[in-house]
């Protein structure tokens, strides 16, 4: 039987895993963007479908980025505020850069369209796990409308793709966040 105290740095990882919101500059270089990013490939993907891509937006792109969300949220309820749309352009800039998640499905005979949705889901889970082993901060974002022209014109959207949403990553402006409290897990776990 395995001793469960004996933890691993992987088990330690994923048990202390936090969301960090407060990011700032540095970003992260060229070489661990791209660790992130084939970190979201280890993704559970039945058949090697990979039905997901990625957009990455930094800072010359945040303009544009809080831009599109601002837009895109106008035009679907009709009109808002110009303080709603300020609060939606500074959700841009809120991390040295995000990483935008596309589900991208493909036909296939093996992995229904709601597999592949789950599979693209999955993606972002690896890559804030490898933010955070490489020192990084990482939490993930969204936004009511993120299938509007503007967004569709950003990411370069196909008619048969959607924006999930984002990764913020960045450098943590605190030491640490507060640890999880422990899940009970009655409630959650059924055993028939």
């Amino acid at each position: 039987m395995t001793d469960v105290t004996a933890r691993s740095p992987v088990l330690d990882a994923l048990l202390t895993r936090r969301s960090v919101g407060a990011l700032a500059a540095p970003a992260p270089s060229a070489d661990q963007l791209e660790t992130i990013l084939r970190a979201a490939t280890t993704a559970p993907d039945h058949g090697g479908l990979r039905p997901y891509r990625f957009v990455v937006i930094d800072a010359p792109r945040h303009a544009r980025f809080g831009e599109a969300l601002a837009h895109d949220t106008d035009l679907a309820r009709g009109g808002i505020t110009e303080e709603v749309k300020a609060k939606f352009r500074k959700k841009a800039g809120t991390a040295p850069v995000q990483v935008l998640i596309i589900f991208s499905p493909v036909e296939s005979t093996k992995a229904p369209e709601w597999e592949q949705l789950v599979t693209a889901s999955c993606t972002g889970y690896p890559m804030l796990l490898a933010a955070s082993a490489l020192g990084l901060g990482a939490a993930w974002r969204s936004a009511a409308v993120l299938d509007g022209p503007a967004m569709t014109d950003l990411c370069g959207l196909r008619p048969h793709e959607r924006v999930l949403g984002w990764l913020n990553i960045g450098t943590p402006v605190t030491d640490a966040p507060r640890e999880r409290e422990p899940v009970a897990l009655d409630g959650l776990v059924m055993r028939p």
